[in-house]
């Protein structure tokens, strides 16, 4: 199932409506994907098993543009970011408890991008994170008060 053709047709058997795969990213024993159904935006996880055959772990969409988790390979812990990038993102700062990490985005209307944990985490999402325009112009934050100086 290494191919687009049956990686879109095991999403869309699991949520049981027609996905458009955008993007697909390999992390480690990982396959991410990022597709849209409608005017939504998903993401799928699916692992490499010890035969190398890929099994479909999650799918999910929703109204958010941008979908972030931490998630856990065969090689530790990464923090990750996909979606649509309609607000001309560049950078993301993104807090994982008290560690800080910093994600590019590269240019272009999809993204998935990650950065490894330089420590293990029990959370299964961002702390917080900040995120800043090409010219570093901040753009917005989710869950860091406006009063805390980057």
């Amino acid at each position: 199932m290494d191919n687009e053709q049956a990686i879109k047709e095991a999403i869309s058997e699991m949520l049981a409506m027609s996905v458009q795969v955008k993007k697909v990213e390999d992390i480690d024993n990982k396959k991410i994907v990022l597709f849209t159904t409608g005017s939504e935006t998903g993401e799928s996880e699916f692992t490499r098993g010890p035969n190398h055959k890929l099994k479909i772990n999650s799918a999910g969409h929703g109204t958010n543009l941008v979908r972030y988790r931490i998630m856990e390979t065969n090689r530790g812990q990464y923090v990750r970011f996909l979606g649509k990038n309609e607000d001309g993102v560049s950078t993301i700062t993104v807090f994982v408890e008290e560690e800080k990490y910093h994600l590019s985005i590269l240019p272009g209307q999809y993204f998935i991008s990650y950065v490894p944990l330089a420590k293990t985490t029990k959370i299964s999402f961002p702390s917080g994170s900040v995120w800043y325009d090409k010219d570093n112009k901040e753009i917005a934050r989710i869950n860091i008060s406006k009063d805390y100086i980057m």
